[in-house]
């Protein structure tokens, strides 16, 4: 496994104080079309029965599908969801929530991403350890354009 990356190694800047920061996660593993991320699993990012809470791995799909966007495009540009599809397949239930996403097409501006939220503590059979799938259509965007838009 690679060493984990800061999200400016990804040229992915201004993201301190902002969403990205509070879930806390770290980038492990980023090549063009993918990412790997891990997060800790903080009381903060569960519901009240102690499992993640779906906001949050809606939020890290969404996040795993734009960053393998972002890291398949020119890195002036900004990944900009546009439709997302989630199916919840089994509670996140230990210390750590692992999100991948990759490319699966990208067309000109578009880019067609599939995610996955592991649970490692689920044992090694990665189909065991799934909890969560999504599909997500990501607009890529010139960072100065998308401020303006």
């Amino acid at each position: 496994m690679k060493q984990p990356m800061s999200l400016e190694d990804l040229g992915i800047p201004d993201y301190l104080g902002t969403y990205l920061d509070f879930l806390d996660f770290r980038v492990v593993d980023a090549e063009p079309g993918f990412v790997r991320m891990e997060m800790p699993l903080n009381r903060q990012h569960t519901n009240t029965m102690g499992m993640a809470h779906g906001g949050i791995i809606m939020s890290m799909l969404d996040i795993a599908g734009a960053f393998s966007a972002h890291m398949h495009s020119d890195h002036d540009q900004v990944s900009i969801t546009v439709s997302q599809n989630t199916n919840f397949i089994r509670p996140v239930t230990g210390e750590v929530l692992v999100a991948e996403g990759r490319v699966v097409r990208r067309t000109g501006s578009t880019a067609f991403t599939e995610s996955h939220i592991l649970d490692p503590s689920a044992g090694d059979n990665r189909e065991k350890q799934l909890c969560a799938q999504g599909q997500c259509v990501v607009r890529l965007r010139e960072r100065d354009r998308a401020k303006a838009q």
